[in-house]
């Protein structure tokens, strides 16, 4: 596009002067400001088939030369890949687009219905318990006594949940490969006032203790709130923090990496590249999984999947560090090993912590 570009050597966006094609003050090309049509469609087939280039080149580094791109970044030859910030946010979005359509599309619950299907069971209780809310017991008029018959009627029609026994209370958090999913049942309480009342009636010794009496209280508030739909709630509220805590933890990862190397030799910024771009492998990693697991999804995820991407992962880590820090092999197995167990940890804490809030606040 060289015949574009401006005969005078002034800047348009910042004034300096141009001795080249770019402005060496602000880097803005220096081309004519009035463009047809066809020059606009050309500019963006150039950027996209820039990007594409540089994603390609990218994402085979990323692979395949475990931290090669750190090293690049920090020698400054940069211009060949994308801006390790720039591709966290792609490749962490594709990832979580991917694991949420999985989950609503693919994924089976407990018992065998897609997530789908479960949403629309959930839709179906709801109108199943707001059917009884509606009947008026002991009235003594015949009419009531019918319609309070057709109303149980409908009503177990639409039930799609199982009534746990009078007794049980429980909450309960899955966590694994198909990701987090939440779980209660309270039915012994029906108000904050009838669990109150029965708990001052106790003897000392048998009153709930500790966080027992908040979790009970805050499962009627849901159930009041939400009725049978309240796991659900905990669900969408934990998806939608997730990426904010992945985010937290690209910091965290690069802080536990440092107390392993020389504070004198390497600066916090290179370990926080070097954690952006672990954390992309794992991402793209895990969009592999997903991917194989919804071609064969009767396949033993843990077997087949999970532990054989642990150990892809451990692996990837144990030679990044070796290329980017310089140790011996050994030393860096060694090394990896402690920052896994470090950040599994670190992780475990942030998924229980962002459950509880989820919980608490929902």
């Amino acid at each position: 596009m060289k015949h574009h570009l401006r005969s005078e050597k002034n800047c348009l966006n910042c004034g300096a002067e141009v001795t080249g094609r770019y402005c060496g003050n602000c880097g803005q090309e220096n081309t004519e400001p009035k463009e047809t049509f066809g020059h606009l469609i050309r500019h963006f087939f150039e950027d996209v088939t820039h990007f594409d280039s540089q994603l390609f080149t990218t994402v085979k580094d990323l692979l395949f030369r475990p931290g090669f791109l750190t090293g690049e970044y920090f020698a400054g030859r940069r211009t060949s890949y994308l801006n390790p910030i720039r591709m966290y946010v792609f490749i962490s979005f594709i990832f979580f687009l991917v694991l949420f359509l999985n989950k609503g599309n693919n994924e089976t619950a407990e018992d065998g219905s897609t997530y789908k299907v479960h949403y629309t069971n959930a839709a179906r209780q709801h109108i199943a318990d707001s059917l009884r809310s509606t009947i008026i017991p002991h009235s003594g008029r015949p009419g009531d006594s019918i319609k309070n018959v057709v109303t149980k009627a409908i009503a177990a029609s639409l039930d799609t949940i199982a009534v746990p026994p009078k007794d049980d209370e429980s909450i309960t958090l899955f966590i694994g490969n198909k990701g987090v999913h939440f779980e209660f049942q309270q039915t012994r309480y029906k108000t904050l006032g009838e669990y109150d009342s029965v708990q001052q009636s106790m003897p000392e010794g048998k009153k709930d203790k500790g966080i027992m009496p908040w979790m009970v209280r805050r499962t009627i508030d849901l159930k009041n709130n939400y009725g049978n739909r309240g796991a659900l709630v905990l669900d969408e509220n934990f998806e939608h923090s997730l990426p904010k805590i992945m985010f937290v933890l690209l910091p965290l990862f690069a802080l536990l990496t440092g107390l392993f190397y020389s504070r004198k030799k390497y600066y916090y910024a290179q370990h926080v590249i070097f954690s952006v771009h672990f954390h992309c492998f794992m991402f793209l990693v895990f969009i592999l999984i997903t991917g194989i697991n919804r071609i064969f999804p009767k396949i033993d995820d843990l077997v087949f999947l999970i532990l054989p991407a642990l150990i892809v992962i451990y692996t990837y880590l144990s030679v990044a560090l070796k290329n980017m820090y310089h140790n011996s092999l050994i030393i860096s197995f060694i090394k990896a090993a402690g920052i896994g167990l470090l950040y599994i940890i670190s992780l475990v804490i942030c998924i229980i912590a962002l459950a509880f809030a989820s919980f608490f606040l929902a």
